[in-house]
C-alpha cells in the first residue's frame, strides 16, 4: 500500500513548502502518513488520487480528435479514439486494494472513447525526479503512455517545445516499455532518442503495478524503473527544450500508426491505473535560467527562401509584413516550389502534395501583428479535380483554428483559378490582435477522406 504526503507545493519555482492538515490536500483527503522521499529530493507536489474526485487544481482535460489542437483528426498519429472529460472514462477507484485514478478506454458500436489528464497551466516541473506507478492494460490497438510536454507549447510548435515520455507501452507487446525525448535538432532537423526496455521472458507489464521515474538534471535525463536505472541521455547542446519547464500528460490511446488498430480478440473497457504521481526538487540544486527561445533554431523544418511566401501573398497588400514558410508534417508535407502560372503578379505559391500521410505548411509572420481590424481571409487556388478537401488554418498567440475547404465554395477567376473569401468569425478561438499565422493549408484528401497526392497553386492571399 502507499504511504501519504503531508506536504504539497502549489507551483513549481516556490521556494517554501506549505503544511497542511490530512484533510486539506487535494485529491488526497484523511491520509496521515508521510510520501516517503528518495535521498537527496524534497517532496513539491504530489496526488495520491485517493479523494472522491479529480482534483482540478492540477487535472484538466485535453478533449476530442485532436481537431480542436491544430492537429489532424486522430490526433496526428491516425488514433481511433475521442477524448472526453465524462466520468466514465476517468475517475476514481480502488484496484487491487489501492487508491487509484482509472483512465478507461471504451467501445460504443465501432466508436472508442478515452481520457487524456494534463497538469498544462496548473502544474509543471523544471528538473528534479518523478515517480508514477502505474498499470497499463495489455491488447492489440492500446496505447497507454504517461509523458510530458514543453510549457511553451503555446509558443513553439512540437518538437521545437520539448516531449519527454517516460514510459508508453504498447498492447499488442506488453512486455516492453519505450521511452523517448523528442527535440529540434541541429539544422531544424527532427531529433528522437528512443530506448526500449524488455522485461524477463514471460513477464509482461500489465501483469502489475510498476513504477516509472526520471531523475532530470539540468545535464540529464536519467530513466528509472521500479527505483532501478535503465537508460540515460545526455542533455546536448542542441537540446535546449529540456532545459525548460514541462508538465504531465496522462492518457490511453486506442489504434494509431505506431500500436496498430484494435482487433476482435482487444477487450473492452480497458484501463490505465495510476496509483500516485510524485514530484520531487533536487536538494541544494541552484536551478539555472532557462535559455531564451530562439523560434529560428528550434523550430521543425527549413525556413524556405522568403520569395516563396511572399509569391503567395497579393502584390499591393502589405499589413503582413516579412514573413516566411515552413513544410511540416509526417510524411505528406509538400514540396514547395514557384510557378509562373499565377493571378496576382507573376509567380504563384505550388504546393506539391505527396499524398500518404498527414502534412502541410504554414506561412508566418515575422513578429504577431494587430489584424483584428479585418473581416475576411481571402486566397485564389488552383487545384486539381482529385482535391476534395482541406484544412485552411490560422493561429494566433496560443490558440488557433482550422475551418475545412469543401465547406466554402470559390469564384471562378483566371487561369483555373477559384478565389475564396472565409470570414475571420469562423476561425472561432483564434486572436486576431497577436496573429502569428495568416495562412496555412494542410492535408489534402481525396473525396474517401484519404490523404491525397495534389498539386495546388495558391495565390492572391490577403485579409479584407
Amino acid at each position: 500500500m502507499k504511504t501519504k504526503p503531508i506536504l504539497i507545493l502549489s507551483l513549481v519555482g516556490l521556494s517554501t513548502f506549505t503544511s497542511c492538515k490530512d484533510d486539506e490536500l487535494p485529491g488526497d483527503q484523511g491520509n496521515t502518513d508521510s510520501t516517503p522521499v528518495p535521498n537527496g529530493y524534497s517532496l513539491l507536489w504530489a496526488d495520491e488520487f485517493s479523494g472522491n474526485d479529480i482534483d482540478p487544481s492540477i487535472w484538466t482535460y485535453e478533449l476530442g480528435d485532436g481537431t480542436a489542437y491544430g492537429l489532424p483528426p486522430g490526433w496526428g498519429n491516425d488514433e481511433k479514439q475521442l477524448y472526453t472529460d465524462a466520468s466514465d472514462n476517468a475517475y476514481l477507484t480502488m484496484h487491487d486494494g489501492e487508491d487509484v485514478l482509472a483512465i478507461t478506454a471504451l467501445k460504443s458500436g465501432d466508436d472508442y472513447s478515452s481520457a487524456k489528464l494534463t497538469t498544462q497551466g496548473l502544474k509543471s516541473i523544471l528538473f528534479g525526479r518523478i515517480d508514477i506507478r502505474a498499470k497499463v492494460p495489455s491488447g492489440n490497438g492500446l496505447w497507454p503512455a504517461l509523458w510530458m510536454l514543453g510549457e511553451n507549447r503555446n509558443i513553439i510548435d512540437w518538437p521545437g517545445c520539448g516531449e519527454i515520455d517516460i514510459m508508453e507501452v504498447l498492447g499488442k507487446d506488453p512486455s516492453k516499455m519505450y521511452t523517448t525525448l523528442h527535440y529540434v535538432a541541429t539544422d531544424n532537423k527532427k531529433g528522437e532518442l528512443q530506448k526500449e526496455h524488455q522485461l524477463a521472458a514471460g513477464a509482461l507489464f500489465s501483469d502489475d503495478y510498476h513504477v516509472y521515474s526520471i531523475e532530470w538534471t539540468p545535464s540529464k535525463i536519467q530513466y528509472l524503473l521500479d527505483g532501478s536505472p535503465v537508460y540515460e541521455e545526455l542533455i546536448q547542446s542542441d537540446m535546449k527544450e529540456f532545459l525548460r519547464p514541462h508538465y504531465f500528460i496522462m492518457n490511453l490511446a486506442v489504434g494509431g500508426y505506431w500500436p496498430g488498430d484494435p482487433d476482435p480478440s482487444t477487450s473492452f473497457p480497458a484501463s490505465l491505473y495510476i496509483d500516485y504521481v510524485r514530484c520531487y526538487s533536487i536538494d541544494g540544486l541552484n536551478i539555472p535560467t532557462p535559455p531564451p527561445l530562439d523560434t529560428n533554431e528550434e523550430r521543425l523544418g527549413p525556413i524556405l527562401d522568403t520569395n516563396l511566401a511572399n509569391a503567395a501573398i497579393k502584390d499591393d497588400f502589405t499589413d503582413f509584413g516579412p514573413l516566411s514558410i515552413t513544410p511540416y508534417g509526417a510524411g505528406g508535407e509538400p514540396a514547395l516550389r514557384l510557378s509562373d502560372t499565377a493571378v496576382d503578379g507573376s509567380h504563384s505559391l505550388v504546393f506539391d502534395f505527396p499524398g500518404g500521410n498527414w502534412g502541410g505548411a504554414y506561412i508566418e509572420l515575422d513578429a504577431p501583428k494587430d489584424l483584428s481590424a479585418y473581416s475576411s481571409l481571402n486566397f485564389s487556388l488552383r487545384k486539381p479535380a482529385s482535391l476534395h478537401d482541406a484544412e485552411i488554418k490560422l493561429e494566433g498567440v496560443g490558440n488557433n483554428a482550422i475551418v475545412m475547404l469543401k465547406d466554402y465554395t470559390g469564384v471562378p477567376t483566371s487561369n483555373g483559378f477559384e478565389e475564396y473569401s472565409i470570414p475571420l468569425s469562423d476561425f472561432s478561438g483564434v486572436n486576431f490582435s497577436e496573429l502569428r499565422i495568416p495562412f496555412a493549408m494542410w492535408n489534402a484528401m481525396d473525396l474517401n477522406q484519404n490523404f491525397s497526392p495534389a498539386t495546388v497553386y495558391v495565390d492572391k492571399i490577403y485579409f479584407n
